[in-house]
């Protein structure tokens, strides 16, 4: 029998199992759509290693949910779906997941079709092993697409004899190809030696941590006879669903060529303005509170593009709810390039009348929305106290948006925040709000992670965008972009 620890273990991955419609998929993700099409082909045998909390039975249900019937015509001839089960006893997962046809106790080989009791549930019977090797192959010889899960296998033989363990392996692995099913075997070992050699796929589960929240990972060992694009992946385990990360492109995916058309708006509240999505508010606790400071460290793993749509979201819902916002641009784009981003979403006309974005470059046309910094900081803080000053004539929300690193390369790294104090206190007393961008470790850096209401930092890991809070302490969250003609939203999944 399973350890304790374990046996409870499996029952917490599976208390919120079966909660949906059992047909709901979640975020479609290459690498796990590869892992199904590969157990969908007759006679393949997945094995789900990883250390125990890792999410290994919540991946096999996973699998075990999406196995369809043949259809012949009209009719459809629904798939068998087994689980043998040494973690969880059959009445328990029956009740969680009620989708499944079969439940087997490999303790007992006794199966479960809805009828059992609960002494029966408790009843350990002689003959286990000939029970499960019979059901398989039985199931072998039918022909009937199908899947056996056995969670876990270490649980299956550990009291086994030599010649038993060998029946067992061998109801597996012999003649699937002739059949019509596939089979999955759950290790609870972090590599499950004897096994790897027999199986045609297997993936790992592992579970690390980032500043003290947990980070998922799913890494692709081999899949024979199919090719692997990439081999890692990040989960979640929210609401018992085993679901990938969203996968966030170098440059996107959206078709910034076509005209958006601006949705609804995320509105504010009386006491913080919001983000433009309801995730990354929810993150922050209810938005940010007028009259704070919101610093969002963006990684080096980060693209450049990729940030500035982040921040083109808060900006926009902001200046799209009456607002106007003072920006330095994000280092590597000049104030055209800010500009013609921004007028995409909000319009020409709010962009001429509540924006003004700084620029260094003397030389370029005169704009409404351009401001002509003089390079020296004694010379431009008046410059920006004025602009700003403008705009709270024109708007009552006002928004400061800094890139740092800018201010960096432009007055040198020891200005520090204290050469900005002015502007801050202003921002606070006028209940408007400063967002900071930082992507270098800087003197300004350390000393805006102190000052800052609101700390998010990001980064980009096995091709998925990660955002967590600092201030407020908050877990990894996977980033989400779509684009509703053209107009980007971001919402989040949350890594549990």
């Amino acid at each position: 029998m399973a350890a304790t620890s374990e046996h409870n273990l499996a029952n917490t991955e599976l208390q919120n199992a079966e909660v949906e419609d059992i047909s709901a998929q979640p975020f479609e993700d290459e690498l796990l759509s590869l892992i199904w099409k590969f157990l969908e082909s007759p006679g393949n045998v997945l094995l789900i290693q990883g250390a125990p909390g890792t999410g290994k039975t919540t991946l096999a249900l996973e699998l075990l949910r999406r196995v369809k019937g043949t259809r012949i015509g009209p009719r459809e001839i629904s798939a068998n779906k087994v689980y043998v089960s040494s973690r969880v006893s059959p009445i328990k997962f029956r009740r969680q997941f009620p989708g499944v046809h079969e439940i087997i106790d490999s303790m007992s080989g006794k199966g479960l079709a809805g009828t059992w009791t609960e002494s029966e549930d408790n009843a350990r019977l002689s003959g286990a092993t000939a029970n499960i090797v019979h059901r398989i192959l039985a199931l072998k010889r039918a022909k009937q697409k199908g899947i056996v899960v056995i969670d876990s296998w270490e649980g299956a033989v550990r009291n086994l004899a030599e010649e038993e363990r060998h029946s067992l392996e061998s109801a597996i692995f012999s003649e699937l190809d002739d059949s019509k099913l596939g089979a999955v075997l759950v290790s609870e070992g972090e590599s499950a030696s004897g096994l790897t050699h027999l199986v045609d796929g297997i993936t790992t589960l592992s579970m690390s941590r980032l500043e003290g929240r947990v980070v998922r990972s799913m890494m692709v060992d081999k899949l024979r006879g199919f090719r692997l694009r990439r081999q890692g992946a990040l989960f979640t385990l929210d609401r018992g669903r085993f679901t990938p990360l969203p996968r966030v492109g170098f440059h996107l995916d959206g078709d910034l060529s076509e005209t958006p058309r601006v949705p609804a708006i995320v509105p504010h509240s009386e006491a913080a303005y919001s983000t433009g999505s309801e995730d990354l508010d929810k993150l922050l606790q209810g938005g940010i509170k007028k009259g704070s400071s919101v610093l969002i460290d963006l990684n080096s793993t980060v693209s450049p593009r990729v940030g500035i749509i982040l921040i083109d979201i808060i900006t926009a819902n902001f200046i799209n709810q009456g607002g106007s916002a003072f920006i330095v641009p994000y280092s590597i784009f000049s104030s055209q390039t800010v500009a013609d981003s921004m007028r995409r979403y909000v319009g020409n006309d709010a962009l001429n009348e509540r924006v003004r974005i700084a620029e260094y470059n003397q030389g370029l046309a005169d704009e409404k929305w351009r401001v002509k910094m003089k390079g020296k900081i004694e010379e431009d803080i008046p410059i920006i106290n004025k602009y700003w000053s403008q705009l709270g004539a024109i708007s009552t929300s006002r928004m400061m948006k800094f890139d740092f690193d800018k201010l960096a390369q432009v007055y040198g790294e020891d200005i520090g925040v204290p050469s900005l104090g002015e502007i801050g206190a202003g921002i606070r007393e006028s209940a408007a709000f400063m967002m900071a961008v930082v992507s270098r470790p800087t003197m300004m850096r350390e000393e805006l992670q102190r000052s800052v209401d609101y700390y998010l930092k990001t980064q980009t890991l096995d091709e998925s965008l990660l955002i967590y809070g600092v201030k407020p302490f908050s877990n990894v969250h996977g980033v989400e972009f779509s684009f509703e003609r053209g107009y980007p939203r971001l919402s989040l999944m949350e890594v549990v």
